[in-house]
């Protein structure tokens, strides 16, 4: 973990990143947007980030997800200050369809507690993780929405 500091003083913030994904229900350019910022924005809140500790997000998208590109969404949404980068995933016969994972690198001040990953409906971390993890259920209306 990369620690920021002015010489002699106690550090600040480190280097963090944060992992997120959401599963859209149809690959159309507005599910596609309202998916990626709300994942963007449940990252922001859940870890009480403000946009200015973003240092850059990388995305990667499903082969099935062709109509949009995250990094756009987010950018017509407000956050332009951000670096960003988009990659499709390799088609796999285990892979969940219709999914957009992200991977956001952020400034973090809070020395006591851990990132939260953010996973919404839909999807799953790929691999077990061991620091806090936030899932929201499936719900009858966020199959909808």
């Amino acid at each position: 973990m990369q620690r920021i500091t002015k010489r002699g003083a106690q550090p600040t913030s480190c280097l963090r990143a944060i992992r997120g994904a959401v599963q859209v229900v149809a690959d159309t350019p507005e599910l596609i947007a309202k998916g990626t910022v709300e994942m963007v924005s449940q990252i922001i809140a859940s870890n009480g980030l403000h946009h200015t500790d973003l240092i850059s997000i990388f995305f990667t998208i499903t082969p099935d997800l062709t109509s949009e590109l995250p990094p756009l969404a987010v950018q017509e949404a407000g956050w332009t200050q951000i670096p960003m980068l988009c990659a499709a995933e390799l088609h796999s016969q285990v892979m969940i369809p219709r999914v957009i994972r992200m991977l956001a690198h952020v400034h973090w001040t809070k020395q006591n507690s851990e990132p939260c990953n953010i996973y919404l409906p839909g999807t799953t971390p790929v691999r077990p993780v061991q620091d806090c993890l936030t899932t929201y259920p499936n719900t009858p209306d966020s199959a909808s929405s």
